[in-house]
């Protein structure tokens, strides 16, 4: 399997993720806290990706990627500050992170 298409399975893999955690969010669940919940370790890896000169068309996936990413992030800031009652942990490592 070439560069191009391991990148490619990546960006598939971190877009059905980048789906389930709108789709929690949507759902005002915030699952449990783990480092996968978190809107900044998908924005890592999709920050190595970039490092490994993608080709453009992949290079453009991933910042669309980053766009929602970063989305998801002000989404969950703003539930985080409606509902002060989730735990720091929450707040640190989840959906609930700002």
């Amino acid at each position: 399997m070439n560069h191009a298409d391991q990148a490619v399975r990546h960006l598939v893999h971190i877009r059905s993720m980048i789906l389930r955690l709108e789709r929690l969010l949507h759902d005002d669940d915030t699952g449990e806290a783990s480092p996968v919940t978190s809107p900044d370790y998908w924005r890592s890896r999709i920050t190595v990706l970039l490092a490994t000169n993608l080709l453009p068309a992949l290079e453009a996936k991933a910042r669309v990627l980053l766009a929602r990413l970063d989305t998801l992030s002000a989404a969950s800031h703003s539930r985080t500050q409606q509902h002060p009652h989730w735990t720091s942990k929450y707040r640190s490592t989840s959906l609930g992170a700002g």
